[in-house]
């Protein structure tokens, strides 16, 4: 996790190091090892470094090569062998090299196609003098964020909007046609867009080239969704799935600092953590020290894993640190949306500001977590092909089995949500704008007409439904991996992590293992009825067998509600003291005020919907208030939230 950004005044005009300078100080948070400056006429590039693996103890940013090109890099290459295989000793690259300089070799020798040799996550941006154009590219799943604007002859890029907005001639401004999709409509539909007018992230997989001319943008790799793999056997299955998952576990824990891992006692996170420590343990020499930490809560609620947390303690002999949980979003609220450069709130924000300040305090700079392990995992999508295949039987078999292994989960809805998945495929093109206009409209009663009436728009005129191809299994974990959202999440838990000196890192999100996952037949994953039985016979003999036959998942509602409950009456304080939301039309003053009183009884029972719809209300008035309301509206947003 380094901070990269990056100026051309394309009209030849000299960048000066000032300039660079006052750009780089806003990611002063993404590089505790060094800042470093490369300026060569009209062009600049600044770098807040952040030394994480082994190869980085002698790394320097910006990197220039001795033909020219310069480079600068934020991210973690996984496939170093492969490219020392093929780029040699005669492009200046040795096994400790650091990441950058196989970047930057790669590039000498393939050209424009170097970003498809790439493998890991990295945001990456290249300036080659002699053929005057700029080179920005984006891992394939978008795990680190990458920005760019253009302002008349002047383009530039960064890992972090704030850097973007610093520029003196950069002109703020809200996309509101993003914020109605992201509040109110279709969530999916983002890709490449942000919360700024005029500035957009480069979606994942692509590359980018500017040129004094103009500006093209490719995608330079993506999944195969016809590709598939056919084994003998079950077990077979499992061998191939957990050869997949261990490599995605390896390259993940290539740093030369300790690092934590976020275990709660579910199936997913506790896979990784054992797995990582059978790992560490069977080449102790080459990984760091693992810390395991989790958060507590009180013993006996929905949310109580400790029990699963013992069961690995006592088998491995370690201790996982427990991190106190702290209810409340409104401490801290103000500089959430600061970092995270969007109106979006984590209603259980004191507690992941606890979480990884303490991971951090440990010494530890990579965060591994147990995210997307549902989406990835257990996609029941395959039982659509199972549908299309006449295995009627099995559909009602597989059912059955679910209702003994989700035990907290109302068979009702898992039938519910396989009906909606066969009306998704089989309901005509036409019907979808207005399925999407009505969801676009619902349970948002503040919202005032001419930004319903942007989201119902921008609903009808949505991006068509993609055609399938291949499986349909194959086809959800492609939209689960290339959906516009996940994006925005993954970028937003990079700013998060940044903000505590840490980098997220996703062993469900490793291209690798996905590819294999949207390779093999659905009901592999799932065999026999059993939700994620392709990880629980992969773990036999890594996790203990109470995790593997766990039946339940923690439920965190009631932690979101108290926390909204909590802080409740200073929200409606905030929202209802001169909101720049209603004065610049987004919101419906005299519905919000008489409204949101309402609602406070809203806030209990088996949901959370209520504590997240008002979490996006507040998220929006402090977006505005922090970004455009100017420096007294800022203290105002600082001040609201802080005061108790």
């Amino acid at each position: 996790m380094s901070g990269i950004v990056g100026l051309w005044n394309r009209e030849g005009r000299p960048v000066t190091h000032a300039q660079l300078a006052h750009l780089s100080a806003t990611l002063a948070h993404r590089g505790p090892d060094g800042e470093g400056f490369w300026v060569e006429g009209p062009v600049g590039f600044a770098c807040r470094l952040n030394r994480v693996t082994p190869e980085a103890s002698t790394e320097s940013q910006p990197l220039v090569h001795p033909s020219g090109p310069v480079l600068v890099f934020d991210g973690r290459l996984d496939n170093r062998e492969e490219l020392l295989a093929t780029l040699g000793p005669s492009l200046g690259v040795c096994p400790d090299s650091p990441d950058p300089v196989f970047v930057l070799a790669a590039y000498a020798e393939f050209g424009d196609r170097f970003p498809e040799l790439l493998l890991g996550d990295f945001a990456l941006g290249l300036f080659d003098s002699t053929r005057q154009r700029l080179l920005l590219a984006r891992d394939a799943l978008g795990i680190r964020p990458l920005y760019y604007t253009r302002i008349r002859d002047a383009f530039l890029f960064a890992s972090e909007i704030k850097a973007l907005l610093a520029h003196p001639q950069v002109d703020a401004r809200p996309n509101d046609d993003f914020l109605a999709n992201f509040l109110i409509g279709n969530r999916q539909d983002l890709e490449g867009l942000t919360c700024f007018e005029g500035v957009f992230s480069v979606p994942p997989a692509h590359a980018a080239m500017v040129t004094p001319q103009g500006f093209v943008i490719r995608r330079y790799w993506d999944f195969d969704v016809t590709k598939k793999t056919w084994l003998g056997s079950f077990p077979e299955y499992a061998e191939a799935f957990r050869f997949h998952f261990e490599q995605a576990i390896r390259r993940r824990l290539r740093s030369a600092h300790p690092v934590a891992v976020s275990v709660s006692g579910g199936l997913d996170s506790s896979s990784i953590f054992c797995h990582a420590e059978t790992l560490r343990r069977r080449r102790s020499a080459h990984d760091p020290v693992l810390l395991g930490l989790s958060y507590t809560s009180q013993e006996g609620s929905p949310s109580d894993e400790s029990g699963f947390l013992l069961d690995i303690e006592r088998e491995y002999g370690v201790t996982i640190e427990r991190v106190k949980g702290h209810s409340g979003l409104m401490n801290g609220a103000r500089e959430q949306v600061w970092h995270v450069e969007a109106p979006l709130l984590d209603v259980q924000w004191n507690t992941t500001h606890t979480f990884m300040q303490t991971a951090r305090n440990r010494g530890a700079r990579t965060l591994l977590t147990g995210h997307w392990g549902d989406q990835m995992l257990f996609p029941p999508a395959y039982l659509i092909d199972l549908f299309y295949g006449l295995k009627w039987n099995q559909i009602r078999s597989h059912l059955r089995e679910y209702s003994r292994w989700l035990t907290d989960v109302d068979p009702r809805t898992i039938r519910r949500n396989l009906f909606l998945g066969l009306l998704k495929y089989h309901v005509p093109d036409f019907v979808v704008p207005y399925w999407r206009k009505f969801r676009a409209t619902r349970h948002h009663p503040w919202y005032s007409a001419s930004f319903l009436n942007r989201a119902c728009r921008r609903a009808s005129n949505g991006s068509p439904r993609s055609k399938r191809v291949g499986s349909v299994h194959a086809q959800c974990l492609y939209e689960e991996a290339r959906s516009g959202y996940h994006v925005q999440c993954l970028e937003w838990n990079n700013k998060i992590a940044a903000t505590h000196g840490l980098e997220t890192a996703f062993p469900f999100l490793d291209r690798d293992l996905i590819a294999f996952l949207m390779s093999i037949p659905g009901e592999m994953q799932t065999y026999n009825g059993v939700p994620k039985a392709l990880l629980r016979e992969a773990m036999r003999g890594v996790l203990p067998d109470a995790i593997i036959r766990r039946t339940w998942k923690a439920d965190f509602t009631h932690l979101v509600n108290e926390g909204m409950a909590k802080d409740f009456s200073r929200l409606v304080r905030c929202l209802q003291s001169d909101a720049v939301a209603i004065e610049r039309g987004y919101l419906k003053g005299d519905v919000l005020r008489t409204a949101l009183p309402s609602w406070q009884g809203r806030i209990c029972g088996s949901n959370c919907q209520a504590a997240w719809h008002l979490s996006s209300v507040l998220g929006l008035e402090l977006w505005l208030r922090t970004f455009f309301g100017g420096k007294e509206e800022e203290k105002k947003a600082f001040s609201l939230v802080e005061s108790d």
